[in-house]
């Protein structure tokens, strides 16, 4: 994306406060709902299949280890350090954009949940899209960022939950 993209969906949100109000909302509740939803994941596990939690615990917690020293050792710039601009909501987070950590533990937690009840699979399928259109409407990664996060998290849970 270029910085007249971003600065095009900027000036939209902007000219129309209550959506700007909903797109800050829909950012933090989608990672707060994704939280929740592997809490619920835990939960269940524990309730229910007790021999699977530490599984359930240890794949996105070894994805989420991965996923940051990948993205530490990429060390992409942000779309608005590269681009010069400021994003819709303050953030001066500098580098490691790619890939987005809050969609590869999205994705991981999204991978976890299916393994356990797949109604919240799909609730966290739902919220791991959120999360990923929000981080690149508010101007925090790239499209590249959010897109190859989601495909880490997820590749790389399954990858664990099948060893």
């Amino acid at each position: 994306m270029t910085a007249q993209r971003y600065q095009a969906i900027f000036d939209w949100f902007r000219a129309r406060p209550a959506a700007l109000r909903a797109l800050g909302y829909a950012q933090k509740i989608s990672v707060l709902g994704v939280y929740l939803v592997y809490g619920a994941v835990l939960a269940v596990t524990l309730w229910q299949r007790s021999g699977q939690f530490w599984r359930v615990l240890a794949v996105p917690a070894a994805v989420y280890v991965l996923g940051t020293l990948l993205r530490a050792a990429i060390n992409r710039p942000r779309p608005y350090e590269a681009l010069d601009f400021t994003p819709l909501f303050p953030k001066d987070t500098k580098g490691q954009s790619m890939p987005s950590r809050h969609c590869f533990s999205a994705a991981a937690i999204m991978a976890a949940a299916f393994t356990v009840w797949v109604p919240l699979g799909v609730a966290a399928c739902l919220l791991a899209a959120v999360v990923a259109v929000t981080r690149v409407l508010t101007g925090v990664h790239y499209p590249s960022d959010v897109l190859a996060g989601l495909a880490f998290g997820a590749g790389a849970a399954v990858i664990g939950f099948l060893l």
